[in-house]
């Protein structure tokens, strides 16, 4: 969540006069994420978050606000996409797709405890059984035959060192064999600033843009890289607990857990070379975020050290 497309206060005016959700009292800008613009909005009947998107076109948004609405009616704490007084999810901003989003309590963490990677475990494993049920359908476009275009792209802005580990990796994941493992909807970016809390309480899963079908492990490795680790290592108690919550929700099989370190791995490479991707080739924006790809450098090579010293 940026700011790359600016608003002003007749524009959003204009933009809530589609809704019923009273006049407007205040607004700002959220610095989190890179890849919408959001806004804080509150009006005269609560609180909401305005979402301009600047990636997605009008046309492969609705699918994303059914699958939101889908699991709000299922009473998970995703954000409820705010119908219009003519019925739609989605009006027009700055010649941009927008939705209007009810705010959700809470705030995201930096350090979770082991208690609260034990409740996302399980809320990720709800939402893994309760997005079955929906008529989603979305390849995941950073797939690992997307991190090889990706890697391409940027192969002439890299070091040699960069080139070799992260070129050496891929190669492993475009060669590994793979059992029979479930695959199903994933969030796909389960990352801290993606989740609310409220002390030990989850409140809010965010931001579902790249939600996809893919495999649940992967889900579940996109997420113990942010939430489990301490620094370049895994904080194995932490990330024992996340397991158990998830166990606790949706059992994974023998082949998922033994598959773990190398979705660990894919997911490192995958958000190295997407946030490389960004650094190289930045959006213009009146407030963005761009984040360190050594984070997931530095991650990838202490899962490909932890798969040696384990063989």
């Amino acid at each position: 969540m940026s700011v790359y497309t600016a608003v002003n206060q007749q524009q959003l005016k204009n933009f809530l006069s589609h809704y019923s959700l009273g006049g407007l009292v205040d607004f700002s800008g959220i610095h989190a994420g890179i890849d919408n613009s959001n806004y804080a909005v509150e009006t005269s009947q609560g609180k909401f978050i305005l979402t301009i998107f600047e990636t997605l076109t009008i046309e492969e948004i609705p699918c994303y606000l059914s699958l939101l609405n889908h699991l709000g009616e299922q009473e998970f704490p995703s954000p409820i996409p705010q119908s219009a007084t003519n019925k739609s999810f989605i009006h027009t901003l700055q010649n941009k797709p927008a939705a209007l989003f009810n705010c959700l309590p809470g705030s995201s963490i930096e350090a979770p405890s082991i208690n609260q990677c034990t409740e996302v475990g399980e809320y990720l494993a709800k939402l893994h059984l309760l997005s079955k049920n929906t008529n989603f359908q979305q390849a995941n476009p950073k797939d690992i035959n997307g991190c090889q275009s990706i890697f391409e792209r940027i192969s002439p802005y890299l070091s040699q060192d960069e080139i070799t580990l992260l070129g050496s990796e891929l190669n492993y994941q475009l060669n590994v064999s793979l059992p029979n493992i479930p695959q199903g909807i994933i969030h796909a970016d389960l990352f801290k600033d993606n989740v609310l809390f409220q002390q030990e309480q989850m409140t809010g899963m965010l931001d579902f843009y790249n939600a996809c079908t893919d495999y649940y492990i992967f889900d579940i490795a996109v997420a113990c890289n942010d939430w489990c680790a301490d620094g370049a290592m895994i904080n194995q108690k932490k990330l024992a607990a996340f397991l158990s919550g998830y166990n606790k929700v949706r059992t994974l099989s023998t082949d998922e857990i033994d598959c773990l370190n190398i979705f660990l791995r894919r997911a490192a490479l995958r958000f190295c070379l997407s946030r490389l991707d960004h650094q190289f080739f930045p959006k213009e924006g009146e407030l963005t975020l761009s984040k360190d790809p050594g984070v997931f450098r530095h991650l990838l090579e202490y899962h490909i050290f932890s798969a040696g010293a384990a063989a």
